[in-house]
């Protein structure tokens, strides 16, 4: 059964659809900056700030008691004799409340250690066997940072120039327009779980955005190929109607490539690690949105009305 898209019929909704997408993505964006404790665009993690990440295991021999992690905290800043060590403190129980996760700004050993002893007093034994500990000082996280955006300026940049080359002005503007939507929204629906869920991102989010802007343009390179080519064997049909009928060529082929690069990330999703479980959610949702893009944006850009 061969598939036929309406495109030049649902120009006007795509357009729609995308400008709303865009708003809301800034709207979280500018909420993320100026109303939320972080005051940044998007909630950046340890990676990019710095910090300390401890995680160690209770000594439990029917089963660990449940404690709120709230409770925990509010104990342990009465008893803390340096409440600022204790400013945005995340705290995590997890395997049945037997290991335990704490997030802290950058700590001393001394202030580390007094933390752990806190922590016993509060809920009982940890086995200091199992301690693991991960420490990223301000300044490298700082350079992390500038290494992350540097990096994907200077590929959207070659990104750019190489649709510049590889296609006229016109062609090129619209892929690259496709190209920061697609970023932009992603962005955006990470600014709102930072807001929501207090979600944060680290380098692996910086490496998603890079293999979006890849993954988005060869769509619309592909894509926009087919309307190239029909424009200049059939001269006959109308201008609008080649460019539709290209985009039911290059259907098939680009869902199809797409569901098949959303199925391991689906699996990592489902039954991978946590540490992965963002990075792998942002490259989905990146692929759906490119696919969307090249598929139906785009080449809505280039009909006339």
């Amino acid at each position: 059964m061969k598939f036929n898209l309406e495109l030049i019929k649902i120009k006007r909704k795509i357009i729609g659809f995308s400008t709303v997408l865009i708003l809301l993505s800034l709207v979280g964006i500018l909420y993320s900056t100026f109303y939320t404790s972080y005051n940044k665009p998007i909630n950046l993690g340890m990676d990019f700030v710095g910090g300390n990440e401890l995680r160690i295991e209770r000594v439990c021999e029917d089963g660990c008691s449940n404690f709120s992690p709230d409770s925990v905290l509010e104990n342990l800043r009465e008893i803390s004799k340096n409440k600022k060590v204790l400013n945005n403190v995340k705290l995590q129980f997890q395997n049945n409340n037997k290991l335990i996760s704490i997030r802290t700004p950058y700590l001393s050993i001394e202030e580390s250690n007094n933390l752990i002893t806190n922590l016993e007093n509060i809920i009982g034994p940890l086995n200091y066997e199992s301690k693991d500990s991960r420490l990223i000082g301000p300044k490298l996280g700082k350079r992390l940072l500038i290494n992350c955006v540097s990096s994907l300026l200077v590929s959207l940049f070659a990104i750019s120039l190489y649709i510049t080359i590889r296609f006229d002005k016109q062609y090129a503007l619209f892929a690259l327009l496709a190209l920061f939507h697609d970023l932009l929204i992603v962005f955006g629906i990470f600014s709102w779980l930072g807001i929501i869920s207090s979600v944060e991102v680290n380098s692996l989010f910086a490496v998603s955005l890079l293999t979006i802007a890849g993954y988005s343009v060869n769509d619309t390179v592909v894509i926009f190929d087919r309307v190239r080519e029909n424009l200049k064997s059939k001269k006959k049909d109308g201008y609008n109607e080649t460019i539709q009928l290209s985009v039911n060529e290059s259907f098939r082929r680009t869902t199809f490539t797409s569901i098949t690069t959303l199925i391991p990330l689906l699996s990592i999703i489902l039954f991978g690690s946590y540490s992965l479980f963002w990075f792998s959610l942002s490259l989905s949702l990146g692929i759906i949105i490119g696919s969307y893009s090249s598929i139906l944006l785009a080449p809505s850009f280039l009909l006339k009305d």
